[in-house]
């Protein structure tokens, strides 16, 4: 008795403290009119509101698998909750996703991560918005209550028609109305497999008979691969048990909640990885499969690269789960135009328990060999490998002929530029080529080798290896031994061994208009063939400037193009360095936002505004989140740049620095109440070059300017390591 009056009074407490915030039914946070949904507006209009709301849970909160570091105990938790309305049946707007940590802190909500299906519950909460997807966040540790048991609300069925279309893109005027939902597609055949993170994430697409795809997502314990530990620490499974189906298979019913990841023509800006209306089922009982076609896997040859005389041997582990391989085909050309219809076939031979064989011959130097293979089973289903998604480019492996093994061109080559993945993932490969950004001062930070002989796909990053690597300079030629690796769509070189082979080069960089809507407009891929490389951004009119476009673009990203003001152009990373995140230059003055980002450089920070311009700038060409960006090595990569006459940094010592303009000499003030040994009191040129460096340990200094030449430089005063002042400086 004693307990259950503590409790009551605890909701009392709680309930008086959230008073002051208004009851919204979850149909009225999710409902988004069909004039704004038209308008590419998907958004809530109670978004950014303290609300009070109840739903019926839907999923059991020990059943979302989303790591994340950010959170304590390493599980971001997410329910799904039903309006209450009509005993939770699902209807249009009537569901919504939690997001269950403690608005402003790291801590997960208990209530969220120990709610049970059916359970009745009011919450006190923050309407918020993640990749355009509407969800709750509850305001505290205190402002979810259990106030009832219902029915766990069952399953919809919606077509996948309603949700995306036959390119995976979402469609909002029907598809917003069951964001959040638990929804049920049939019917559905596998057309893509997606392994990442290690082997640790899978997802696959699936697309309806008329050739609309959806994605099949891992957000909860259903999709939580076989034998990988579960990230939820309130699992009822220690470890997955989920096994990618092959390309081909067939579900009678999956389902799961809907969870939106903004792809589009209204989110243009939005990750190329991005999956629209995603499924996510909650655990086995969510996928129904019919009978299934054979699995191909392990597909392996020999030789890697072969030369002009060898044959390849193609290999492949064939197995039907449910029946029997009655014939497995190669098919293979030398021909890059032919269709797959007049690929040359081989019978591939049965070698041992499910393994299959069969053997290329040999092509001359430089061809491009093509390559699937496609297997039948006893029930006349066909499997093919790779498999090409309905109505798409048809997709093969594929080899080029070398006389001496690897090169750089043949880890970063691809056909289809839509699907940047190198063809050698998971390969060791040794290739040579020239350093172009190093971790010597000065520089990027970060190894890059480049192949002189080729102006496409022809640069990679290099990532780790031994301490020797530290040493290298730009325009040493080497050699490296390695894996060859995707890191979410950025293809990396994992160094085993690095050699300097004592050689130096040359690599000019490859001319780009950064305005060219090829390269760099909504949709492009061509840039794709440039990655890893030295670029240098050009405008192509003669004598013509190369502008800041955006200043801005978040993440310590801005843009530049062709012109003032242009419509199209390209993104630039400097200033921000995050492992696997951010491969920004702390060399590199010109940064984005000099308040978040400044501290951290080893040159004086100037932020950029749409007042810049320069001849030209140059940079290694890095890809993360979806975007591909241009990182300066150091402020020598800006040619010839004219700033803004707009105010640099200043830093919380007051200080003063008159007078500005000035003649010969100029005095510096520092705050008296700011307390230091000695500083150091630097002028540097508009390019970041110090011309001149004074230490001192009084506040008061008189500067003398002779001997520098008229124009605008940057006063700079750090005390140690802190930068406390810097400012414009005009010498007249």
């Amino acid at each position: 008795m004693k307990k259950l009056l503590l409790s009551f009074v605890g909701l009392f407490v709680a309930g008086v403290a959230f008073a002051q915030y208004t009851y919204v039914d979850i149909n009225q946070i999710s409902f988004v009119s069909q004039a704004d949904l038209q308008s590419c507006n998907d958004s809530s209009a109670y978004l950014g509101d303290t609300v009070i709301t109840r739903g019926i849970v839907i999923t059991d909160g020990n059943l979302s698998e989303v790591s994340s570091s950010s959170v304590t105990g390493g599980s971001r938790p997410f329910i799904a909750i039903a309006d209450t309305a009509n005993g939770g049946a699902q209807g249009a707007f009537s569901s919504i996703t939690v997001m269950g940590v403690n608005a402003g802190t790291s801590n997960p909500n208990n209530g969220i991560e120990n709610a049970l299906a059916g359970d009745i519950i009011e919450m006190t909460c923050i309407v918020s918005e993640f990749a355009g997807g509407i969800q709750l966040q509850p305001l505290s540790s205190t402002s979810v209550s259990i106030v009832g048991v219902g029915t766990p609300p069952a399953s919809v069925v919606v077509p996948v028609s309603d949700l995306q279309d036959n390119m995976r893109v979402n469609k909002l005027a029907t598809g917003e109305q069951w964001e959040g939902a638990y929804v049920e597609i049939q019917n559905v055949t596998v057309t893509g497999v997606s392994v990442f993170s290690g082997g640790n994430r899978t997802e696959i697409t699936v697309e309806d008979a008329a050739g609309n795809q959806i994605l099949i997502a891992d957000r909860y314990l259903g999709m939580k691969v076989s034998g990988v530990s579960t990230t939820n620490p309130n699992s009822p499974l220690a470890a997955g048990n989920f096994v990618a189906p092959s390309i081909g298979t067939v579900f009678n019913f999956i389902r799961g909640i809907v969870v939106q990841d903004e792809n589009g023509p209204c989110y243009p800006n939005a990750s190329s990885f991005a999956g629209g209306y995603e499924i996510n089922p909650l655990d086995s009982t969510d996928f129904d499969k019919a009978a299934s076609p054979a699995n191909i896997s392990s597909v392996k040859r020999t030789p890697l690269v072969p030369n002009a005389s060898q044959t390849v041997n193609v290999t492949a582990d064939i197995i039907d789960n449910d029946g029997t391989v009655t014939s497995a085909t190669l098919f293979y050309t030398a021909d890059q135009s032919a269709p797959a219809n007049l690929f040359t076939s081989l019978l591939m031979t049965n070698t041992s328990g499910s393994i299959y064989t069969a053997t290329i011959p040999a092509f001359a130097l430089d061809s491009i060999v093509r390559y699937f293979i496609v297997a039948v089973d006893d029930s006349m289903n066909v499997t093919t490998s790779p498999n090409t998604p309905t109505g798409a480019t048809l997709r093969t492996d594929f080899y080029t002929v070398r006389s001496n093994g690897a090169t750089i061109m043949d880890i970063q080559f691809t056909p289809d530029l839509s699907n940047g993945a190198s063809p050698l993932v998971g390969d060791t490969v040794t290739v040579t080529g020239i350093v172009t950004s190093s971790f010597q001062p000065g520089d990027l930070g970060f190894l890059y080798i480049q192949d002189p002989t080729a102006n496409e796909f022809s640069g990679v990053y290099v990532d780790g290896g031994p301490v020797s690597v530290f040493s290298l300079n730009r325009g040493d030629e080497v050699t490296v031994e390695g894996v060859v690796d995707e890191a979410f769509g950025f293809t990396r070189l994992i160094a085993i061994n690095v050699t300097a082979t004592g050689n130096t080069g040359t690599i000019t960089p490859v001319v780009l208009d950064p305005s060219d809507p090829n390269l760099f407009g909504s949709g492009a891929i061509d840039i794709e063939k440039y990655e890893g490389m030295l670029l240098r951004y050009e405008n192509p009119i003669m004598g013509a400037q190369v502008w800041v476009a955006n200043p801005n673009l978040g993440f310590g990203e801005y843009s530049v193009g062709s012109g003032f003001q242009p419509t199209t152009a390209a993104r630039v990373l400097a200033g921000r360095q995050v492992a696997g995140q951010a491969q920004g230059s702390l060399e590199v003055s010109y940064i984005s936002d000099t308040a978040q980002y400044g501290a951290g450089l080893n040159v004086t920070p100037i932020q950029m505004t749409t007042g810049f311009s320069m001849d030209a700038l140059e940079g290694i060409l890095y890809y993360a989140f979806g975007y591909y960006k241009l990182t300066p090595r150091n402020n020598a990569d800006f040619s010839n740049i004219v700033v803004s006459v707009e105010t640099i940094f200043d830093a919380n010592v007051p200080t003063l620095v008159y007078p500005n303009p000035a003649e010969d000499r100029v005095m510096v003030q520092i705050d008296e109440d700011y307390r230091f040994n000695q500083v150091a009191i630097q002028v540097l040129d508009i390019t970041g070059r110090i011309v001149l460096d004074t230490r001192s340990s009084i506040a008061l200094n008189s500067i003398n300017l002779s001997g520098l030449d008229k124009g605008m430089y940057i006063i700079r005063i750090t005390n140690s390591d802190e930068l406390i002042h810097s400012s414009k400086l005009i010498l007249k």
